[in-house]
């Protein structure tokens, strides 16, 4: 099965993601700031990173060059969540493995996922 960690301060976006991912079958850690995300066990890698951009204590892209620095995370995708930012203003700061706006269409967000958690799944016609 495979493992999401998700970071997104907004309560209902993130239990609404919580659950609908769970229901596609995505064991999935939540984390609602990033002192939370800080204290996660890091012995434990997920497939995926799933960072919204404004965060109460600390930016998605800093965690997102964090992920990206780090070895123990080589091949581990991050996708970034922005009501505000756009990708060109985020690629100069973090290099994310793809970027949503919301609002999103949760069937996009879940195609996005496979697509980048499976890297062979194709465009829908």
């Amino acid at each position: 099965m495979r493992k999401i960690f998700l970071v997104e301060d907004d309560q209902a976006i993130r239990e609404i993601l919580e659950l609908f991912l769970i229901s596609e079958d995505y064991l999935v850690q939540s984390f609602a700031s990033v002192s939370e995300f800080a204290a996660r066990d890091h012995n434990i890698n997920p497939d995926l990173y799933l960072f919204d951009v404004m965060l109460p204590d600390g930016s998605g892209v800093d965690l997102c060059k964090e992920i990206k620095c780090d070895v123990s995370n080589d091949g581990v995708p991050v996708m970034i969540m922005s009501a505000h930012a756009k990708l060109n203003e985020l690629s100069s700061l973090c290099k994310p493995d793809d970027f949503i706006t919301k609002p999103f269409d949760i069937d996009n967000l879940l195609y996005r996922i496979k697509k980048i958690i499976d890297k062979d799944i194709p465009m829908p016609i």
